[in-house]
């Protein structure tokens, strides 16, 4: 995998967005990959692991007032992609990311989520770019890292969540979507966590 720069710079009020980038992005803007350019493969990067944090419990914020609580998925294990708008990264995964979600989603969950980063931009952003497999979902940085307890995250992140609403991996940079064993991969983690008893 490409080695990125990370850029961390102090929150101040006046510049929360710019330093919600700096805490999050795990990019310098000139050595940034392209998705599929050393991203890292789904297997071994996502094989899960003990059960870490609190169940995840976001209520996710979508286009005219819609929600989506992630406690409502409990029951199936599931995809959680995390990016933001000004992440060039995340903007570049995106395209991989949505064909990867067109072809699957029947059989893949993936929730992706657009952290700190203002509705109206992010539907722009994604029409601008036609990723229309690319559900609009947002969720502050403030509760994301309520939630995230395991040090200072980056982002794009891909988290493996179980049935149990519990976080079982994480990768923080691109994953190789478009790789052909991707849906294989991915389907043998989901399938072995949606087989595995609660802890």
């Amino acid at each position: 995998m490409i080695r990125k720069q990370i850029d961390r710079r102090t929150l101040l009020g006046g510049a929360a967005s710019l330093a919600a980038a700096a805490s999050l992005c795990n990019c310098g803007l000139g050595n940034s990959a392209r998705a599929g350019d050393g991203a890292q493969p789904v297997l071994p990067s996502l094989a899960p692991g003990a059960p870490k944090l609190e169940p995840v419990n976001f209520q996710l914020k979508g286009p005219d007032g819609t929600m989506l609580a992630l406690s409502s998925l409990r029951g199936r294990p599931f995809i959680l992609h995390l990016w933001a708008t000004w992440c060039p990264p995340c903007r570049l995964e995106l395209p991989a990311l949505n064909a990867f979600i067109e072809k699957t989603e029947a059989s893949i969950p993936v929730i992706p989520v657009a952290v700190a980063s203002p509705l109206p931009k992010v539907m722009i952003f994604l029409a601008q770019g036609n990723l229309p497999h690319i559900a609009p979902w947002t969720l502050g940085q403030h509760e994301f890292s309520q939630w995230f307890t395991s040090g200072e995250p980056s982002l794009p992140m891909t988290c493996v969540v179980d049935s149990q609403g519990r976080l079982r991996a994480s990768v923080e940079g691109e994953m190789a979507w478009s790789a052909p064993d991707s849906q294989a991969s991915f389907e043998k983690v989901l399938s072995g966590l949606q087989a595995s008893k609660p802890a």
